[in-house]
């Protein structure tokens, strides 16, 4: 008798949609599964919604869904980019009618992977409070000196996301949001999507493997494909009850683009610089290191409220600096008090964003706040 095993068969291929415009990164939650002589068109909650007799996949080809018609770009073995020629408002055409590839949606195959108890995660997902020390990419503002965790939980129908800011291992600022979820399987593929509304698009992540203490995901959302973990704490569902209500609620509008301050409509704080400069430093703590610029990064979403923090802090001649734990967190809280920046929203040259992404630079000499820029 032969000591080797037949090899198992692969009838099918799964695609996931990434993101689409390359140097935007929105969200693309689709997913295509291709057989033999079928392709499968499925939504962010794994359904089928639609499916025609075609066979494979290659570049240049039209996939003709009932309302998207795919051109695949550029086909390669692990991915490939498509165009919606449909989709006219999300997929930019050039005047002759043709695909500006840029505008494309990346696909990536799902490599083979062992088949969870998709019934066991999302029983025991929700028992357990977990904790994420935030991986940045470049969906995130500028950001050097705030490490930035999140605390989750899952309940039937939403999970609620607790983002907290630690500066020099203090905790510095928290806000939260809430967003629906789904948990689904695709052949032997498990998945985590999360959701908000039709035209706020966001990610699916694969899921690796769970048990109690850890949840490990595959976050595709970004340039660069990046593995990683929820894991649990030690807080009780009544602490993060507490803590979501001892904290400040913020959500962008639009998740996949901010603009810049400066764009479209020019969102600048209506009361003006001098308002700011006299806001902070109302009760400020003593600044110690005498001269230097804290710039505190943030946005804007469209109703005009503030979150997303980042930090920078440099001395006079722009190298790295460090100020007290004090003076980042009165900056910061003082920052997100700020209510009068007004609501931002365009889509004038396609840019097509709802939030912007700020700044202020705080000026210091001799001890003293004396300007902001811009």
């Amino acid at each position: 008798m032969s000591s080797c095993k037949q090899k198992e068969s692969i009838d099918s291929e799964l695609f996931i949609g990434r993101y689409r415009i390359i140097d935007q990164l929105v969200p693309y939650p689709y997913l295509i599964k291709e057989k033999k002589d079928s392709i499968y068109l499925l939504n962010h909650n794994g359904d089928t919604i639609d499916k025609i007799k075609e066979k494979g996949i290659d570049s240049n080809k039209e996939i003709q869904f009932k309302n998207k018609k795919l051109k695949v770009l550029k086909k390669q073995d692990d991915n490939f980019f498509a165009f919606d020629l449909i989709d006219t408002t999300n997929f930019r055409l050039y005047k002759n009618g043709q695909p500006i590839a840029k505008y494309g949606a990346r696909f990536e195959k799902i490599k083979a992977s062992k088949k969870l108890n998709i019934q066991k995660i999302k029983e025991e997902i929700k028992d357990i409070i977990w904790k994420y020390e935030v991986i940045e990419d470049e969906n995130s503002n500028p950001n050097k000196d705030l490490k930035i965790r999140q605390v989750l939980s899952f309940e039937n129908d939403s999970l609620t996301i607790v983002t907290n800011y630690y500066y020099k291992n203090s905790k510095t600022y928290s806000e939260f949001e809430k967003k629906a979820y789904q948990i689904f399987q695709i052949d032997n593929a498990s998945f985590l999507s999360l959701q908000k509304e039709d035209d706020n698009p966001q990610p699916i992540f694969q899921i690796k493997s769970f048990d109690p203490e850890t949840i490990e995901l595959i976050d595709f959302s970004s340039r660069d494909i990046k593995d990683i973990s929820f894991v649990k704490d030690q807080i009780s569902q009544e602490d993060f009850k507490e803590l979501v209500m001892n904290t400040s609620q913020y959500s962008n509008c639009f998740d996949g683009y901010q603009g810049e301050y400066y764009f479209g409509n020019n969102v600048t704080f209506k009361k003006g610089n001098e308002f700011i400069l006299d806001h902070v430093n109302d009760n400020i703590p003593e600044i110690q290191l005498k001269s230097g610029y804290i710039i505190v990064h943030f946005n804007i979403n469209c109703s005009g409220d503030i979150g997303r923090f980042g930090l920078i802090q440099m001395n006079r001649e722009f190298k790295e600096a460090s100020y007290s734990r004090e003076i980042i967190k009165h900056l910061i809280n003082k920052v997100s008090e700020l209510k009068d920046f007004p609501s931002s929203y365009s889509r004038k040259n396609w840019l097509n964003y709802k939030d912007v992404h700020a700044f202020l630079m705080f000026k210091i000499d001799e001890g003293k706040i004396v300007d902001i820029c811009p």
